[in-house]
């Protein structure tokens, strides 16, 4: 017996050492300082060189433009685009950016910056929401999960609308939490105030949300009273922020802005997909998969184990997950039965389904049973315990996996479209995804479970800082229109054509600062071309090729840039589709031409 008892001594000072240890790292963890330097360093991607790349895409330059027409003319009422009234949206987006041309001038960094504000603000609220509901353990995981979303920082640099948007639902679902749990008054007015600010930002989606939430989480609970939620308080703040722009804008011109945005803009898209892309009922499905990629899989795993421990841990109708999955069940299932879908309209679940699954790692994972080798006890807790880890276990093992495979493909992607960059750039991204995915399979083996979330955490932040200091930079090459108004400011006189042909290239009235023609129709463009006044235009180099050979006009190629893709044929062909290639042509002989674009032959 003595070698035995000798072991149980040693086996059980080992335990008290490992839990001694988990103890003090516990207590360094909630430190208010490591918090404050995790945010601040989750945060560092959404703020570094926002000011770096040209403007994006169409739905970022109308936010730019038009906020530059309304310092220009001084008219802060009435949105314009192109010189034309821009009637799809009211004007909260507008003005931000507006105040930021006020601060900091006219440029990219002034368009970004308040997408970049409301980004971080995003990463604080899903914190305090979490620290509300749960403790500060799972605030710094729900924050950590949302810095580290793709689509929250693709969003963030190039759609300020959204942002904005998802900034104000989750300051009114805060505020929501706060007001339930507490009955203060100020809460329920911070939360009104919150949703009219959104309702001015993009309609009537940011009080229907919040509200049908609270309706449903209510009514399950049978625990509905309407004096609760204080509506005269509430319509109140809602109709002053909400209605002096309206009465004012429809004193100057009538129906024209509310008629479009409600009618067209609002039920419009949601009722037929005249007005936008026409997804099936599942798309969203395959969107939240790959934009809250990686953690889309610990958050499916994070659901099967609230649905198995429903008993025990409440979900459903508790404050802390039956409001955040009501939350997310109804952003999913509105947007699913809308006939227009895009990407980015259930973005608004995501800092709330990382709360959910920073709750559930932290209630299945603490504890010396998921970190250490301590036998657990055979009781329902325990085997509750048990089980959990166990599917943590086999989650991390095929997370890692699909990370392992991922690293393939990333290096694939940016050796076919960035050529140009440092051959070490290729490498180092997936380098760091593998290296994280190796580590975590070793944590896995070795029972120290809650390290994974670390690992894999850290590997994508790295990844998000290298993009945004030298991937999005690289991607210029795939941006040409900036340069290309540079040459036409060269080139064009006064009574010159400027404008687009087959393309949507709106970002060219930001840059030239002067309304441009927008062409979709093959014989409007040829009366164009064929003009006397002078004309320059963006076109395919598939459509150029079409003039050319159908109409006999010589017409010039001044410049010429790749056009960004990620069709697989591109890919393919490394990222190079000729007749994708982007052209800036005249109607008239000039001083320069463009060089012919290099032949790629890729059969080796």
């Amino acid at each position: 017996m003595g070698p035995l008892l000798e072991n149980a001594f040693l086996n059980g000072n080992s335990a008290l050492r490992h839990l001694n240890a988990m103890q003090k790292t516990s207590l360094r963890l909630s430190s208010p300082i490591v918090h404050i330097l995790i945010l601040v360093s989750v945060s560092l991607p959404y703020c570094i060189r926002i000011g770096s790349s040209s403007i994006w895409n169409a739905s970022e330059a109308f936010y730019a433009e038009t906020s530059r027409e309304m310092m220009v003319s001084e008219d802060y009422l009435a949105p314009y685009f192109n010189f034309e009234p821009r009637t799809q949206k009211p004007p909260l987006t507008y003005w931000a950016i507006l105040a930021s041309y006020k601060l900091f001038g006219v440029n990219e960094f002034s368009v970004r910056l308040p997408g970049c504000i409301a980004a971080i603000s995003i990463i604080l609220f899903s914190y305090a929401i979490a620290l509300s509901l749960f403790n500060p353990r799972v605030a710094l995981i729900a924050a950590v999960v949302t810095a580290t979303t793709a689509r929250v920082l693709i969003l963030a640099r190039r759609l300020p609308i959204d942002t904005l948007l998802m900034f104000f639902l989750m300051g009114t679902f805060f505020f929501l939490i706060r007001a339930i749990q507490t009955k203060n008054r100020g809460y329920w007015a911070l939360s009104y105030l919150f949703a009219g600010a959104g309702f001015l930002t993009k309609g009537p989606v940011a009080v229907l949300v919040p509200a049908g939430v609270y309706l449903a989480w209510s009514l399950w609970n049978r625990k509905f009273n309407i004096s609760e939620i204080r509506p005269i308080l509430g319509l109140s703040i809602l109709a002053a922020v909400v209605l002096p722009w309206y009465i004012l804008i429809y004193r100057e011109y009538g129906w024209t802005y509310i008629g479009t945005f409600f009618l067209k803009d609002n039920l419009g898209r949601y009722l037929s997909d005249s007005f936008g892309p026409a997804r099936g009922p599942l798309y969203y499905f395959s969107v939240f998969v790959s934009d809250f990629f990686p953690w889309s899989f610990p958050a499916a795993a994070a659901l099967f184990l609230l649905w198995r421990n429903r008993r025990q841990w409440l979900p459903f109708k508790s404050l802390s997950f039956g409001l955040p999955l009501i939350w997310c069940l109804l952003i999913f299932l509105m947007f699913s039965v809308s006939k227009n879908k895009q990407e980015y309209y259930i973005a608004p679940m995501y800092p709330v389904v990382a709360v959910i699954l920073a709750a559930v790692l932290d209630k299945s994972l603490t504890g010396i049973a998921a970190n250490f080798r301590i036998k657990i006890p055979a009781s329902n807790s325990g085997n509750t315990k048990r089980s959990s880890v166990t599917v943590w276990k086999r989650l991390y093992l095929l997370l890692c996996i699909l990370l392992l495979a991922f690293s393939i493909l990333v290096f694939f992607i940016l050796h076919s479209f960035m050529p140009h960059i440092a051959p070490v750039l290729h490498y180092v991204p997936s380098l760091v995804i593998a290296g994280a995915a190796i580590l975590a399979i070793i944590c896995v083996f070795k029972r120290r479970i809650s390290y994974c979330f670390p690992a894999i955490a850290t590997s994508i932040w790295i990844v998000f800082m290298m993009g945004v200091i030298f991937y999005f930079p690289a991607l210029e090459a795939f941006r040409p229109v900036k340069s290309f108004c540079k040459k036409i400011e060269a080139h064009a006189t006064a009574d010159s054509q400027v404008g687009y042909y087959g393309v949507t290239v709106p970002s060219m009235v930001f840059y030239l600062k002067k309304q441009i023609f927008r062409e979709y129709d093959p014989a409007s463009m040829l009366r164009r071309f064929q003009s006397d006044s002078p004309l320059f235009c963006i076109i395919t180099a598939k459509d150029h090729a079409f003039f050319s050979e159908n109409s006999g006009l010589d017409l010039p190629v001044l410049d010429r840039g790749p056009r960004f893709s990620i069709k697989m044929r591109t890919i393919l062909n490394g990222g190079y589709a000729p007749e994708e290639e982007l052209l800036l042509v005249s109607n008239r002989p000039v001083a320069s031409r463009a060089p012919e674009m290099p032949v790629q032959n890729n059969e080796n």
